[in-house]
């Protein structure tokens, strides 16, 4: 299952690079990286979620719960299969 995060900015002292290696470390088992890329200061990161084995539910908490507490813009948000929600809604 296919997560995408697309971010207006990055928080202060992070690149994009940081970002993907926080979320591999979040994703552990439960996922992994497919592709990223940045225009300016505003990007995108696109994760594949483990849902074969067990629910992929425990992947977008961890996802969401990392950009909240990473301080990213309220305005990021996350989209799942079609279905865009921001980080804190």
């Amino acid at each position: 299952m296919e997560l995408r995060i697309d971010f207006p900015k990055l928080p202060e002292n992070k690149t994009l690079m940081d970002m993907r290696s926080d979320l591999d470390a979040v994703l552990a088992d439960d996922g992994w990286l497919l592709t990223s890329g940045q225009t300016g200061e505003g990007g995108f990161v696109e994760l594949e979620l483990e849902d074969e084995k067990q629910n992929p539910k425990y992947g977008i908490l961890a996802v969401k719960n990392y950009l909240q507490k990473a301080g990213f813009d309220p305005y990021t948000t996350i989209d799942l299969q079609g279905t865009k929600s921001r980080i804190f809604d």
